[in-house]
């Protein structure tokens, strides 16, 4: 009886099977590894007798060539630049023009802003007057007439 011998569609197997972490979870882990499992597949699909050392190799360097050439792409993808006020949703309308929804009185008053809606804080005006966001104050937008 003859052992086990490992296919090519044993290799796209375990790329599939690799992948489904990796749209499973934040990041990137397992990407590297099903590139080089995919590649490892094509090889045994062109040469059918490259022996299990030859097979585990090519895995090997693909994988880490991919890592290697990747790298600084998904960087890229993932980097937070400076300005970017991705978790704070009042530091994101820093600079835009709203339309009051409630006028100012006293210094205090109210706008609507896509769905939801928010406290500010400026000299009085007007319900409909347009404002510039110049801050943000907790949960507070600290408005400016807008010009």
């Amino acid at each position: 009886m003859s052992g086990f011998v490992i296919e090519y569609w044993h290799w796209f197997a375990l790329a599939g099977v690799l992948l489904l972490p990796e749209m499973m979870m934040p990041g990137v882990a397992f990407l590297f590894l099903a590139i080089g499992a995919f590649a490892t597949g094509v090889l045994k699909l062109f040469w059918s007798t490259a022996s299990l050392d030859i097979q585990l190799g090519c895995f090997a360097v693909v994988s880490i060539a991919a890592f290697a050439g990747m790298r600084s792409w998904i960087r890229q993808i993932f980097a937070v630049r400076e300005g970017d006020k991705l978790n704070e949703r009042g530091g994101q309308l820093v600079g835009t023009t709203i339309t009051l929804s409630d006028a100012i009185r006293n210094g205090h008053g109210r706008v609507r802003v896509g769905d939801g809606s928010w406290n500010v804080s400026g000299p009085d005006m007007a319900s409909g007057a347009k404002v510039r966001v110049i801050s943000v104050d907790g949960a507070t937008l600290k408005v400016e007439p807008a010009p």
